[in-house]
């Protein structure tokens, strides 16, 4: 399996999903998933809920670490009801795709929320901004970033 293919598995096996009755707690505090498959270990580790932060991180079979994003995200003030956000925000996630392995898709819509996510480079480095606008006010906020860190895969 390659990189990318193991990233879209995990991503949706995880947070996207409402795999949360899976998660386990580290022993830091953080919360997150672990996913041990195709030759692959996938960390998933956040703390906090409103702000959240977090790391994902891919090992390989010799637990080298082959590629990792670290992400910093809220729902703004002008965000009317934090569960009713992230619920809209795992849809988006679940919409990812080899052109948009990172979080979501380039666009949703819903109602009345508006996903958006500008996402700059490729998986060997990147970094983006995912935004969810509530009656066409920004109501949440998400910056991402990573990238590879063994170029010889």
């Amino acid at each position: 399996m390659t990189l990318i293919d193991f990233i879209l598995k995990v991503k949706l096996a995880g947070y996207a999903t409402g795999g949360e009755g899976l998660e386990k707690k580290f022993d830091d505090g953080s919360i997150g998933f672990e996913i041990i498959s195709d030759g692959y270990k996938y960390l998933d580790r956040y703390n906090g809920f409103n702000p959240f932060a977090g790391s994902e991180q891919i090992y390989d079979s010799n637990n080298t670490l082959l590629w990792v994003m670290n992400y910093y995200g809220e729902v703004l003030p002008s965000g009317s009801d934090p569960k009713n956000i992230y619920s809209f925000l795992k849809e988006a996630m679940q919409l990812i795709s080899p052109e948009y392995p990172f979080r979501g898709p380039k666009k949703l819509k819903k109602q009345n929320l508006k996903y958006e996510n500008q996402q700059y480079g490729s998986l060997d480095r990147f970094h983006g901004i995912e935004s969810i606008y509530e009656n066409n006010e920004k109501a949440y906020v998400l910056y991402y970033h990573g990238g590879k860190l063994d170029k010889a895969i």
